[in-house]
C-alpha cells in the first residue's frame, strides 16, 4: 500500500477515559502540524478523538472483551495486557507492515504497541499518563510497592496464566521484557511523561530517555455537555471513578453529610442541606435499586469537567492524574479518597505539595471539606504554575531530527 503524503503516526491507546484524555491534546497537536494519526481505540471513544484532529480506528477485539479499567488488581492487569497482546498482534502487525507508519505512539500500558514498534522497526515513542518508574528499586517503585502489596496477595492465582501466556509469547512472537514493570510501564525509544517532573517521585534523578511534556488533558477538545443550570450555594464536585461505584460507604456519607438524610425517601429528602450545592458523577445503571437522592443533588453520568470547575469550591476525587491537575488548572483544591496504588502516589504527592488533603476516615467528611478549602489560600502559587507549563519544544526538535535522519 503506498503511503500518502502526510508523515503517519501510528497511535495505540487503551480503552479507559484518564489515558484517553491525557495524550489526545499532544496527538493534536501532531495533527496540527501535519501528521495523520491514526488513534487505535473503542467506539465510545471515537468522537473525542476525531474531535482533536485524529483517524479513529477500531482495535480488532469488541469493546467488551477488552477491560483495563481496574487498575487496584494489579495481577490481573497484569495478565489481561499480556493476554490482549496475543490476542490482536496478528491483525495490528499486518496492518502495520501493510502502512509502514512513520512513528508509533503508545500507551505506557499498551504492550502490543511497544512490540509493534520492535518488531517493524519504526521510531516509537511511549506515553504515560501515570507515575513512571525508572528502575526498580527507585522512589516510584517503593511508592507503587506499598499502594498494590494487597493485590498480589489478593490475585495470586493469575500467575499459572500469566507464565502461561508469557510461555507462549515468547515462543510464537520472540518476544523480550515480559516481566510485571516491563508490561506495566512500556517503554519506547522516548518515554513522554503526561505531567511535571515535580510531580514525579525521584523526578531529578529520571534522564534524557524521559521528557516531561506537562499536564495536557485539560487543553484537549471537549464533547460533553452539561445538561443543567448550577444551584446556589457551595459547589461541591464529587467524581470517584468507575471503581468507586461498588464502595457504598463513602457514598452513604456524602449523602448524609452534603445531603441531610440517608437516601430513602424521608421527611429529610425534602429537607437538603442548602449550604452546599452538589455535582455528583455517578453510575447508577448497574444497581440493583433506584437510589434516591437529596434535593441539591446533580447526578449525572458524565459531565463536562472543566466547566464545573470554573465554578467549584472544593472536588472530592479518587486521585486519578488528569482530575487532579485539572483541579490545579482552575485553582480547585482537592479532598481525595484513593483506593488503589496509583491513586494513593497521586494523593500522598499533591498533599505534599499542599494542594489537597487526603480524606482518611470518611465519616469527618465534611470537617475535611472545611479545612480543604482553605488549601487554595495557602498554596505555593510558583508551584502551581510550574506544575501546569506544558514544554513540547524538546519533543518537537527530537521529531524533526529523526524526520531528517
Amino acid at each position: 500500500m503506498e503511503k500518502e503524503g502526510k508523515k503517519t503516526i501510528f497511535w495505540y491507546g487503551i480503552p479507559a477515559y484518564g489515558h484517553v484524555h491525557s495524550n489526545l491534546y499532544l496527538a493534536g497537536c501532531l495533527a496540527n502540524k501535519g501528521f495523520r494519526i491514526v488513534y487505535y481505540s473503542f467506539p465510545e471513544f471515537r468522537k473525542v478523538i476525531e474531535a482533536n484532529g485524529c483517524n479513529y480506528r477500531s482495535y480488532p477485539v469488541s469493546s467488551k472483551e477488552i477491560v483495563l479499567r481496574d487498575g487496584s488488581q494489579i495481577l490481573k492487569l497484569y495478565r489481561l495486557i499480556l493476554q490482549y497482546t496475543q490476542r490482536m498482534l496478528p491483525v495490528l502487525e499486518k496492518e502495520a507492515r501493510q502502512e509502514d507508519p512513520d512513528v508509533v505512539f503508545f500507551d505506557s500500558l499498551a504492550l502490543w504497541g511497544r512490540v509493534i514498534g520492535q518488531r517493524c522497526k519504526i521510531p516509537s515513542y511511549s506515553f504515560y499518563s501515570i507515575i513512571g518508574i525508572g528502575k526498580a528499586g527507585d522512589a516510584a517503585f517503593w511508592a507503587y510497592a506499598r499502594g498494590f502489596y494487597k493485590g498480589f496477595l489478593q490475585y495470586e492465582k493469575e500467575w499459572p496464566q500469566i507464565w502461561r501466556l508469557r510461555r507462549e509469547l515468547k515462543k510464537e512472537w520472540r518476544l523480550k521484557k515480559l516481566g510485571m514493570q516491563s508490561v506495566l510501564m512500556n517503554q519506547g525509544d522516548c518515554n513522554l511523561m503526561g505531567y511535571s517532573r515535580r510531580f514525579q517521585p525521584g523526578g531529578e534523578k529520571f534522564g534524557g530517555k524521559y521528557l516531561f511534556l506537562g499536564p495536557m488533558a485539560v487543553h484537549r477538545q471537549i464533547v460533553e455537555k452539561n445538561d443543567f443550570e448550577y444551584p446556589e450555594g457551595i459547589l461541591i464536585y464529587i467524581s470517584l471513578g468507575t471503581i468507586f461505584n461498588r464502595n457504598e460507604q463513602i457514598l452513604k456519607e456524602i449523602i448524609i453529610q452534603l445531603g441531610g438524610h440517608n437516601g430513602e425517601i424521608s421527611e429529610c429528602a425534602r429537607k437538603p442541606n442548602t449550604e452546599y450545592s452538589v455535582v455528583l458523577v455517578w453510575d447508577e445503571s448497574d444497581s440493583e435499586k433506584q437510589r434516591i437522592f437529596p434535593k441539591n443533588f446533580i447526578v449525572r453520568r458524565f459531565v463536562n469537567q472543566g466547566e464545573i470547575m470554573q465554578r467549584a469550591s472544593l472536588f472530592i476525587t479518587a486521585g486519578g492524574m488528569n482530575s487532579i491537575h485539572e483541579a490545579l488548572y482552575y485553582g480547585v483544591p482537592c479532598l481525595m479518597y484513593p483506593q488503589q496504588g496509583e491513586q494513593y502516589i497521586n494523593a500522598r504527592q499533591f498533599e505534599q505539595l499542599g494542594f489537597g488533603r487526603i480524606l482518611k476516615d470518611p465519616s469527618r467528611l465534611e470537617q475535611e471539606m472545611i479545612q480543604t478549602m482553605k488549601l487554595g489560600r495557602q498554596w505555593r502559587e510558583q508551584w502551581r504554575q510550574e506544575m501546569l507549563q506544558i514544554q513540547t519544544e524538546q519533543l518537537w526538535r527530537k521529531m524533526e531530527r529523526e524526520r531528517r535522519q
